[in-house]
This record gives structure tokens, sequence and C-alpha cells, in this order.
């Protein structure tokens, strides 16, 4: 009988335990589901906040480096050879090179640069770059006094493993960097905006630019080809104005008296406009349709006359800011960016239609972009992909 009382206790027992058991391990299974479901969404709200911040660092990270470029601290030297300097376009190229390499020092993007101006030779020029190779520079920006003259010494610097970019006057050389302008376009515009004015008949004087160089060569090509169009058309006198509005007039005071009527002036584009207004105003003439320049003296008198006589014609020419554009082009290369071998510069355009928009451009001043590297890479580099 005792047997089996214990037996039935022992069986109540152990069903309690049983029960027990069961009813932690509910609970334990409830606490840990709960816990898991708490975990799912701390991580699911985390990743989404995560993904959120990696796209706007992302977003941020591309705005930064447009806006910081691919710069970085370094030890470069950067030279400027510039075959000549007697005109004003070339003094503010000089300047806008030299302003921007200041720049960049003063950030330790280069640890120095060097400007050194020639006479318009090539003799000059070629002892400027071996100068440039012996100090061991990094980079050579070249304004050139020919596009094949300089080849010998400029491979030399090329074999020394110095970058190489030729601008506005470039040079015809493999492994240089070339940044330049339209500038058969620019002779082909000119010649047609002045056949339109004066009824593609009659006498024109074309103004030359610097003698050698390839943008006078490019010009009077585009010239010499549109010129073909217009057989009633003659070229009564040619000048050689070497891009200066003070040669330019003195040029042409000594043939005007000698020519017949001129009905238009096709102008080198490159700071030499004025220099026409001002001969056929000291010689007593009428004035003829004269393409204009961007620069400030021009397009201030042209603002006048337009005013006053309701003067029409068409300005045009190259930026001298673009010596800052060879300069961060440099840089960028020195910096590993993909920078393509050749690269275009883009021309103002001035017409009576938006004329008065360069109301305020001062004396001594040029239309002209403001050059920054990020100007550089979007407008010029990468647009030249």
């Amino acid at each position: 009988m005792k047997k089996k009382l214990l037996c039935v206790l022992l069986s109540v027992a152990m069903i309690a335990s049983i029960l027990s058991g069961c009813g932690a391990a509910k609970e334990t299974s409830n606490k840990s589901e709960s816990q898991t479901e708490a975990t799912n969404q701390e991580t699911k709200t985390t990743e989404e906040g995560k993904d959120s911040t990696v796209a706007e660092d992302t977003e941020a990270a591309d705005t930064e480096a447009v806006n910081e470029s691919v710069l970085a601290e370094g030890d470069y030297v950067i030279g400027l050879s510039n075959s000549y300097f007697g005109n004003t376009w070339r003094k503010q190229m000089v300047d806008a090179f030299s302003k921007a390499a200041e720049e960049a020092k003063a950030a330790g993007y280069i640890s120095d640069f060097q400007v050194q101006n020639g006479d318009g030779t090539v003799n000059s020029q070629i002892a400027q770059i071996n100068s440039f190779i012996l100090s061991g520079v990094d980079a050579i920006c070249i304004c050139a006094a020919s596009p094949t003259a300089l080849n010998n010494t400029i491979q030399k610097a090329l074999d020394a493993g110095i970058k190489v970019i030729a601008f506005d006057s470039i040079v015809d050389l493999e492994g240089v960097y070339t940044m330049d302008y339209p500038w058969e376009q620019i002779g082909k515009d000119s010649t047609d905006y002045v056949a339109s004015q004066i009824g593609e008949k009659g006498n024109v004087v074309v103004v030359r630019g610097v003698s050698g160089a390839a943008p006078d060569k490019g010009i009077y090509a585009g010239i010499t080809e549109a010129m073909g169009n217009y057989p009633n058309i003659k070229i009564a006198a040619e000048v050689w104005g070497e891009a200066s509005a003070t040669t330019t007039q003195e040029e042409l005071i000594k043939i005007l008296p000698s020519l017949p009527d001129i009905d238009a002036v096709i102008t080198h584009c490159g700071g030499d406009a004025i220099g026409v207004v001002n001969a056929f105003e000291q010689a007593g003439l009428d004035l003829p349709v004269i393409i204009g320049d961007n620069t400030g003296e021009y397009i201030n008198w042209w603002i006048q006359e337009d005013k006053a006589n309701g003067y029409s014609t068409l300005s045009q020419g190259s930026t001298p800011g673009c010596g800052a554009a060879a300069f961060w082009v440099a840089l960028d290369v020195l910096n590993g960016y993909d920078v393509p071998q050749e690269m275009m510069l883009s021309v103002p355009h001035i017409t009576n239609e938006n004329l008065n928009e360069y109301a305020d451009l001062q004396p001594g001043s040029f239309v002209s972009p403001n050059f920054t590297n990020e100007y550089v890479i979007e407008n010029i580099i990468d647009k030249a992909k």
C-alpha cells in the first residue's frame, strides 16, 4: 500500500515539473521572439538610416569633388614661356597665369612658378624652354612663336618628363597638350559678316596679327578661304598690326591716304580694333565697317557710336584669361586628372543685340570668362572628352 501511494506521489510531482517546464519554455520562446523582432526592427531602422546617410554623403562628396576638383598639396614648379610681350593682350594673359599660380601656391598645390617673356623670336623662346629644362620644372605652358620651329627643343622637355601645354598660339607636336581657339572660323565669320554689310562688293583692308604666330596664320587662312566666295570684294591693303592698337594705328596712317575708299576693315580680333578707329578718325575719313575685338576700349566706343549713329558690326576675339586656364590644365595633368591631348577655347561673339550686356566693361580689360580650375575642368577639359 505504501509503495502504491509513493508511486502516485512521484507521478504527480513529475506532471507538475513538466507543466512548469512547459510554461518556462513558452515564456522564453515568447521573449526570444520579441527580442528578435525588436532587433530586426532596430536593424532595419539602422540600415535605412545608413542608406540615407550614404546617399547624402555620396551627393555631398560629388559636390565637393566638383568644387575642390582634383588638386592636392604638391611641390610642383610650373613655368610660362611667352613668346611675345608687346601688346595688352599678352600682358593680361601673363597676369592671368601669375594670379592663378599665386592662388595655387598659397593653397599649397605648387611650391613655385616661373614666367619668361620673349621678344617675338623663335630663338628667344628656345632659350626660355632650355632654361626651364635645366631648372627642372614639372610643366611648361607655352604661348608659341611658331607652330613648328620650337619642336626640337620642346621634345627635349618631353623626353625629360616635363609636361608641356601649348595654348592660344599652339605647336604641332605629338605629346604636347594643346588648348586652341577656332582661328580659321574667326576669319571666316569676320569675312562673311563684312560681305553681308557691304553688299558683297567693295574694298577692304586686312589687319594681320602677330607675325609668324598660329593665330595670325589661322585667321588669315579663314579670311582667304571665305574671300573666294566674294569675287567683287577686293583686298586693297594688308598691314601688320601685331595685335596692338598702337601699331595698327601707326601702320594704317601710313597707307590710308593712298588707298581708294575703304568699305570695311577685317581685324585680327586681338586688341587692334580701336587702333583702326583712331586711324580713320585721325585721317578724317568716314568710318567703314570695322570688325571689332573684345577689348573694353573698342566695346565702349561701339556702344557710344551705336547710340549716336546706329553703328553695326561684329566683335569677337580670344580671351587673355586663357593664361590662367593653361596653368590649371598643367596642374590638373600633374595631379593625374584625365586630360585630353586636344582642347578648344570658346570665343565671345558680341553683336548689336547683346552689346549693352558689356556696358560696364572697363578700359584695359577684355570680355573673358573667369578661368577658375572648376571652370576649366567643366568647360574645357571634360567638354573636350
